[in-house]
């Protein structure tokens, strides 16, 4: 059996999976979503259909950002394979790129459940998405119909990120690990992603492959980009490519 779960990150949701679920589900891919609930979706946590390490079962979690932080850690440690998507083990860079970077956190920290959190949230989405198109209907679908709830869900994992310092809790050392970084990823610091790849370095018993894509921001758009990170996860990771 062939499954996946994927976990969006923070002030997403799991529509932004739809291209995704069509490309993996054509070729026989079982696809579930895990779901936050910051806005009108219910909040949802999916399990793996076959959780037997008896056979030649792939059970693929897929994280996109703080995702592998938010993900069930039951479901991270199950996972026979991993995929990390602009991911890191600790948001917020050491040295010189600390403070700024801290400085804009607290300012989106201070914006939400005020006037300004429509605005504060537009901008990242942008941000996330340069330097590709997104539509303003995507953008504003991201800034309605939050809940209350769904706001203190918002707020609480935007504590987590600024608070992360470590790989995501559960992660088997055991897992087949691909990181997909983009070039243009206006989110991340390139000392952020370089921590992450340390980290898994030391964590994990075979050395994770990364894949760069070009002219894609923190948030992945091209089909052909997905395509790519399927073929790793079918072909790739079987010839032990590290």
């Amino acid at each position: 059996m062939k499954e996946i779960i994927a976990m969006h990150g923070w002030a997403g949701d799991s529509n932004q999976w739809s291209n995704w679920e069509k490309i993996f589900k054509c070729c026989e891919w079982e696809w579930q979503t895990s779901e936050r609930g910051y806005k009108a979706i219910n909040p949802h946590t999916p399990k793996w259909i076959n959780n037997s390490n008896q056979d030649k079962s792939k059970r693929v979690a897929i994280c996109h950002s703080l995702g592998s932080h938010l993900i069930e850690k039951q479901v991270l440690h199950s996972a026979t394979h991993v995929i990390l998507i602009n991911s890191f083990s600790r948001f917020i860079p050491s040295g010189k790129e600390n403070r700024p970077v801290q400085m804009v956190l607290s300012k989106m920290m201070n914006t939400i459940n005020t006037p300004n959190e429509a605005s504060m949230l537009r901008k990242f989405h942008i941000k996330a998405y340069k330097p590709n198109f997104i539509d303003t209907e995507s953008i504003e679908s991201n800034l309605i119909n939050i809940s209350d709830l769904g706001r203190v869900r918002l707020k609480n994992d935007l504590i987590r990120l600024i608070n992360s310092n470590s790989l995501p809790i559960g992660l088997n050392t055991h897992a087949n690990v691909l990181i997909v970084n983009s070039e243009e990823d206006y989110i991340l610091a390139n000392k952020t992603k370089a921590k992450l790849a340390e980290d898994l370095g030391n964590h994990l018993e075979f050395l994770p492959k990364t894949i760069n894509l070009q002219d894609e921001g923190h948030s992945i758009t091209k089909i052909e980009n997905i395509k790519k990170i399927k073929h790793w996860l079918e072909f790739d990771h079987e010839k032990n490519m590290v």
